[in-house]
């Protein structure tokens, strides 16, 4: 693409994405407007799990609760009623919606995709409440969405981080370059969706880079970059808000999840 937009990558920060596979820009939203978009998550996940008596299926490392009615996932931290995240969750919100389509995740969008129009694939909050936030384990997003997405490959995300991210609170760890290798093995000891986590015992030196950045700050990366997350160890929230963006016309995410819905047998 030819055109510039505000907030469109620099020179650098194109060449960073290319041979380290993402891109921190630090304090992009200001302490007001992070605060806004905390309330509406908030207001989202109290509105979702109030009163919630969902069936919960364990998958690889996770716990998901289907709500079918909402059309969204939820994902609990085991056993507890402690919510660790929700995908996805756009048509739920008008509010993050918009935030959604902001210049500041739009405009970056359109270089690392190389589109005029980037279109949302997936939405995703991660909570990691105080001594309470569970781990998120070495993977990539990739197989995760084969399954799912028209194309895999040509998603990108925008992690912004609703709070200061420490190696106290788990932060987000990234593996620079790993992207360059292509799907990396998964695990082999699981059911189906745990074979989407790395097998850790292929990869025993892996150089893991700690993002620790202030609230407001944005990291953009793409589906093979290899990632993980440790537990929240600190009494400080740790809260992300994930938009995934591909080309326009691409099945999302809320599509796969609803026509999934439309095939179950019906007692």
């Amino acid at each position: 693409m030819s055109a510039q937009y505000p907030h469109s990558l620099t020179h650098d920060e194109r060449r960073h994405y290319v041979t380290q596979g993402y891109v921190i820009r630090e304090s992009v939203f200001s302490s007001a407007e992070i605060d806004r978009i905390c309330i509406a998550c908030e207001d989202l996940v109290d509105r979702l799990v109030r009163n919630r008596q969902g069936e919960r299926e364990t998958f690889g490392s996770y716990v998901f609760d289907a709500d079918i009615e909402h059309g969204v996932i939820i994902k609990w931290e085991g056993d507890s009623d402690i919510v660790h995240g929700i995908e996805p969750f756009a048509h739920l919100s008008e509010d993050l919606d918009t935030w959604a389509h902001d210049p500041r995740f739009i405009n970056p969008m359109r270089d690392i995709l190389d589109v005029d129009t980037p279109m949302l694939f997936t939405e995703k909050l991660n909570l990691k409440r105080p001594f309470h936030g569970g781990a998120n384990p070495l993977h990539q997003d990739y197989p995760y969405w084969v399954p799912v997405a028209d194309d895999a490959a040509r998603i990108a995300t925008a992690m912004l981080f609703l709070d200061d991210s420490t190696l106290e609170n788990g932060c987000l760890h990234v593996v620079p370059g790993s992207h360059a290798d292509g799907p990396w093995q998964g695990r082999a000891d699981g059911d189906r969706f745990a074979a989407n986590e790395i097998d850790q015992t292929q990869y025993t030196d892996v150089d893991l880079v700690p993002v620790e950045v202030a609230a407001g700050s944005i990291v953009m990366f793409g589906p093979l970059l290899v990632h993980q997350s440790a537990p929240n160890q600190s009494p400080a929230e740790r809260r992300a808000l994930l938009f995934s963006y591909q080309p326009p016309g691409f099945r999302t995410q809320l599509q796969a999840l609803r026509a999934r819905t439309a095939e179950r047998p019906t007692n």
